[in-house]
C-alpha cells in the first residue's frame, strides 16, 4: 500500500500514524486531547465500505471542530471517483494500491484544488455557527 498526496497525487511514503479511527466512531467519543496526543503523526480515517459517507463526517469535524492540522489520511473502501470529495472534507492523502494510483490521479487531475482554502474561509460552517474563531 502506498499514500497518495491528495494535493497533486503524487505518491508518498507512508509516514506515521498516531490513530486510526472507524468512520463510524460517534463525534462525541473525539475529543481534543485525542488530537493534541497525536503530534506530527498523521490520523487516519477507515472506510468499512465506500457508501458510508460517516468518514467524511469525522475528518470535517476534526478539521474543523478539532483544530486538527496534521497529514489526514482516508484508509480502507474509498474509491478514486471520491478524490475531490475527500480533498474537500479536509484529507491530505489516500491509501490505496500501487495498481490504482494512476486512477486516483485522473480523478484529481479532474477536479482541481480550490482556489480558496474553505475551512479558512470566513463563510465557513463552524465559523458561522459561532463554533470557530
Amino acid at each position: 500500500m502506498i499514500w497518495l498526496d491528495l494535493a497533486g497525487g503524487t505518491r508518498c511514503r507512508p509516514g506515521p500514524v498516531g490513530q486510526v479511527m472507524a468512520a463510524g466512531i460517534p463525534m462525541a467519543d473525539i475529543s481534543r486531547a485525542d488530537i493534541l496526543r497525536l503530534g506530527e503523526a498523521a490520523l487516519a480515517i477507515s472506510f468499512d465500505k465506500f457508501s458510508d459517507g460517516r468518514g467524511f463526517t469525522v475528518a470535517r469535524h476534526v478539521r474543523e471542530a478539532l483544530a486538527f492540522e496534521g497529514p489526514l489520511v482516508a484508509t480502507g473502501h474509498v474509491i478514486p471517483d471520491q478524490a475531490d470529495y475527500l480533498r474537500r472534507c479536509g484529507f491530505t492523502h489516500v491509501e490505496t494500491d500501487l495498481r490504482h494510483a494512476a486512477q486516483w490521479r485522473r480523478s484529481l487531475a479532474l477536479t482541481p484544488p480550490a482556489m480558496q482554502h474553505v475551512l479558512g474561509s470566513p463563510r465557513a460552517r463552524y465559523r458561522l455557527s459561532g463554533h470557530g474563531p
